[in-house]
């Protein structure tokens, strides 16, 4: 009989079920094939069965293996909004299905946290707790890394940026813009700044470039950019500002050819591509969106092209104040579909559109319980960032 083909069998001589079964869930090879395959939040739970699961599961090597090798889920959105009870500060959000079951509440482990950006699952955060703090976390795992900003004067820190992608390395790295300009409070000719990028592999900073802008560099919507395909991308008023991570290049880039309307913008990244989007009520009771998407050549040069022109009614009276967009999100479908679609805020009112089948739907109603949001409330406005299961080491 050939060795090879000889058979174990199923039951040794003094072995019952149970034996064999506790040998098994013992076998490492073979928990690791099947726990690659959960989604990252069954991993979690699975931390709760035994030491050895937990010990497993929470290993750097199996949390890189995970990243790597995870099912791809629909991301969800984790919601930012301001109201009267703190502790109905931030929501995990689906805007896939609908009800405000769906809409949860989410506690950070970091105190007092302001969202700086969201990356491939991990998320930058501004603390202020007994000091003004910055950390990258993971909001699956909520574990997090305090990360020093070297410079003492934090009004010369112009730009924060994290840039994770965990199909090209399970580490992640962190880019800092900083003004050297000694006074920046008065118009300035020209700014010079440098960049400072933390490595994660290293856990140190370094100083990568210098260079000169032309005009005082100063980022919209806070320090957060977006990151997409090795650079990371900041708007300002008129252009938009970039850093090839890689080329240790910063470059600008112009804005997409806009009818000349008074509206609101939105720079932001989906499924691999960058999306600039701007969008206003009219006074027909109709929200117009565009949205434009930018194409890169093989030498790296770009441009943008509108990918959809849409004017959506609305299926209700709304009245000025109510109509005022404060924030939109663009979505993607699961990857593998072409679903496209568009979640915004309005009115105390999230509500989400689908390009392709022209179909709005009204998704939660925070003017309700629990949320009580006035809807002419014209305070901080709500934010929507992108949440996506993983167990990404930070």
């Amino acid at each position: 009989m050939n060795p090879k083909k000889a058979k174990v069998p199923a039951v040794t001589p003094g072995e019952n079920y149970g034996d064999r079964w506790m040998r098994l869930i013992w076998n490492n090879d073979l928990l690791t094939k099947i726990f690659v395959l959960l989604p990252a939040k069954s991993v979690t739970r699975c931390k709760l069965v035994c030491k050895h699961w937990l010990s497993l599961v929470s290993s750097e090597k199996f949390c890189h293996l995970h990243t790597l090798r995870s099912p791809k889920l629909w991301p969800s959105l984790l919601l930012s909004m301001s109201l009267r009870n703190p502790s109905l500060q931030f929501f995990n959000f689906d805007p896939i299905m609908n009800g405000e079951k769906l809409m949860t509440p989410y506690n950070f482990s970091v105190p007092n946290p302001i969202i700086i950006s969201s990356c491939n699952g991990l998320m930058l955060l501004k603390s202020h707790h007994t000091d003004e703090s910055f950390h990258v976390y993971n909001p699956t795992t909520k574990l997090s890394r305090k990360i020093s900003v070297t410079d003492a004067y934090r009004d010369n820190v112009v730009a924060l940026a994290l840039a994770f992608d965990p199909s090209k390395s399970p580490h992640y790295k962190v880019v800092c813009i900083k003004s050297t300009s000694e006074d920046r409070i008065y118009p300035l000719k020209v700014d010079t700044c440098r960049i400072e990028v933390y490595d994660s592999e290293s856990c140190a900073w370094k100083l990568t470039l210098r260079f000169v802008f032309p005009e005082r560099l100063k980022v919209c919507d806070g320090y957060g950019g977006v990151y997409c395909h090795g650079s990371i991308y900041w708007e300002m008023l008129d252009v938009i500002v970039y850093y090839d991570i890689a080329k240790n290049e910063f470059e600008t880039l112009n804005m997409p050819k806009y009818s000349p309307w008074d509206t609101t913008y939105c720079l932001q990244e989906a499924k691999g591509r960058l999306y600039k989007s701007r969008y206003h009520t009219k006074a027909n009771n109709c929200l117009s969106i565009e949205l434009f998407e930018m194409e890169m050549d093989d030498d790296r040069s770009s441009s943008w092209f509108l990918r959809y022109d849409e004017t959506i009614s609305q299926p209700e009276h709304t009245s000025p104040l109510d109509g005022y967009i404060d924030r939109l999100r663009f979505i993607k479908g699961s990857y593998g579909t072409e679903a496209c679609s568009v979640v915004y805020h309005m009115g105390g009112k999230i509500s989400v559109y689908s390009f392709l089948d022209k179909g709005h739907k009204l998704l939660v109603d925070l003017t309700g319980q629990p949320f009580h949001m006035d809807a002419d409330y014209w305070g901080p406005e709500l934010k929507m960032y992108e949440f996506i299961e993983c167990l990404a080491v930070v």
